[in-house]
């Protein structure tokens, strides 16, 4: 086997074994957007010791290494690495709050504060600060109480924790929050808590100070249960950094498609929310290749948008908020969609009454009998803004691929593997429309089951309760988009 094809196949692997793994994984465990912050309190030897801990994931890591880099040259010296650390621990001990038996105790830097970047997905890197603090005077021989909060408000999303634990001289009577860290100092979080990580910003504790002698428990261990690292792979954006030739970048642009096809079928992308419309409406091969489409072109258009966010403004503009205004515009497009389908379901236009006589039967005119109900007609105009509902919303993987291909100078590759992942979500909506009106024309043809009077009466309340559930879902994506602004 010659090199070239050597390094081909060396790439093939590497990317299948990345999709075989995670299709749809994210870089950081609790998304590529959060900004996670840990404060842990140390009673020991008549003092309060604070470490602050703060794990930036890519994409917000991303615009503070562009503000570390003072003088634009590309890269993040020492120099330039203190003096940011020096001014971020700084505006952390502002954001600080500590009491001891009620009243404020000063705070002042103990130790430099570290700042590393570790990998994440596709060579981008995250960031992570560490801060130590401790109280200026010392705590006297007796019972104390202490409450610490964390007042900061970055906007971001993210893992949430304040731990107090007591050291050598000390002793821990009660306290509202754990003494060891859940999330092991923001290194692994627990899978059970990566849906809903904790928003913790304060605990209280009652303590004793002795003086001499261990204290009643404290510091980090790993916690109960299997976690996730900080960072994890993400195989579309290692698609870009395991670019090798032009063979490699056309075994890219295929796994990328096929990417973008796993992450429309994994939960939650509107597959339910498509097939549901679908069959409340009358719709052809037509209107699902135009819905296809109208994914694919609005998934590819949403990552391009975030991406100029998050590069021009994401200092002022939060790529989350942003996400959160679109998932709520898509949100409101289901509700009318929905909303629309139940209206002409149940109370169809004049003059198209359920017993038109204007038409020959094939059959006897026995009393009673039932003619077949007409789903609502699929306008053009719903049929685009189905699309863009199912599209709206861009995945935080493509547009780690967009900042990956913009830091390596690949641009063109970048937004080549973002259009084949869009055209790869439109394949499997599109395909699950074509499948769903091919079904329903199948159902309609004299003779067929569904012909039979019982189902023909049953048939009748699909178009109502498909609009129901196409409402309900817009409801709820609206809902939970909302939340963000409360």
């Amino acid at each position: 086997m010659s090199r070239s094809r050597r390094r081909v196949a060396g790439t093939a692997i590497a990317v299948v074994a990345a999709f075989g793994v995670a299709a749809s994984a994210s870089a950081h465990p609790l998304g590529n957007y959060t900004v996670n912050r840990g404060v842990e309190v140390m009673i020991a030897s008549g003092r309060v010791e604070i470490t602050y801990i703060v794990d930036m994931a890519e994409i917000p890591a991303f615009g503070e290494v562009q503000t570390i880099d003072a003088n634009g040259d590309g890269t993040t010296d020492a120099a330039e690495q203190a003096r940011y650390a020096a001014r971020a621990c700084a505006a952390n001990l502002k954001a600080l709050a500590l009491e001891v038996d009620g009243a404020p105790a000063r705070l002042s830097m103990a130790t430099a504060p570290t700042l590393t970047f570790p990998a994440g997905a596709g060579g981008l890197q995250t960031l992570r600060l560490v801060c130590t603090f401790v109280t200026a005077r010392s705590i006297g021989v007796g019972t104390h109480d202490l409450h610490i909060a964390d007042r900061t408000d970055d906007g971001h999303v993210g893992w949430h924790e304040v731990v107090i634990g007591a050291g050598p001289g000390a002793s821990l009577t009660s306290a509202d929050v754990p003494a060891q860290s859940r999330s092991v100092d923001l290194t692994k979080y627990p899978v059970d808590a990566l849906q809903t990580p904790p928003n913790v910003r304060s605990g209280s504790a009652a303590f004793g100070v002795s003086g001499i002698g261990q204290g009643g428990g404290g510091g980090s261990s790993s916690p109960v249960g299997p976690t996730r690292r900080a960072t994890a792979n993400d195989p579309l954006a290692a698609l870009i950094s395991g670019r090798n030739g032009v063979s490699g970048a056309v075994l890219a642009i295929l796994l990328a498609l096929g990417l973008g096809a796993a992450h429309a079928a994994s939960p939650g992308h509107g597959k339910t929310l498509v097939a549901a419309y679908l069959i409340g409406s009358s719709g052809s091969a037509r209107e699902a290749a135009t819905l296809g489409l109208t994914v694919a072109a609005t998934h590819t258009a949403g990552v391009f948008l975030l991406g100029a966010v998050t590069l021009v403004a994401g200092r002022y503009l939060l790529p989350e908020d942003v996400i959160a205004w679109l998932t709520l515009g898509s949100g409101l497009l289901v509700v009318l969609l929905g909303a629309g389908l139940v209206i002409r379901a149940a109370w169809p236009a004049r003059g198209r009454h359920a017993h038109d006589h204007d038409h020959d039967h094939p059959h006897e005119h026995d009393h009673g009998h039932e003619h077949p109900h007409r789903s609502p007609s699929l306008r053009p105009r719903n049929v685009v803004a189905l699309g863009l509902a199912g599209g709206m919303v861009p995945s935080s993987s493509a547009l780690i691929v967009l900042l990956v291909a913009v830091t390596t100078n690949q641009l063109l590759f970048g937004m080549g593997l973002i259009v084949a992942f869009g055209i790869g979500m439109a394949l499997v909506l599109g395909g699950l429309a074509l499948a769903t009106t091919l079904a329903r024309s199948r159902l309609a043809v004299p003779g067929s089951l569904a012909s039979h009077p019982r189902l023909r009466r049953a048939g009748a309340l699909v178009p109502v309760v498909s609009g129901v559930a196409v409402l309900a879902a817009g409801l709820a994506m609206t809902i939970g988009a909302a939340t963000r602004f409360v």
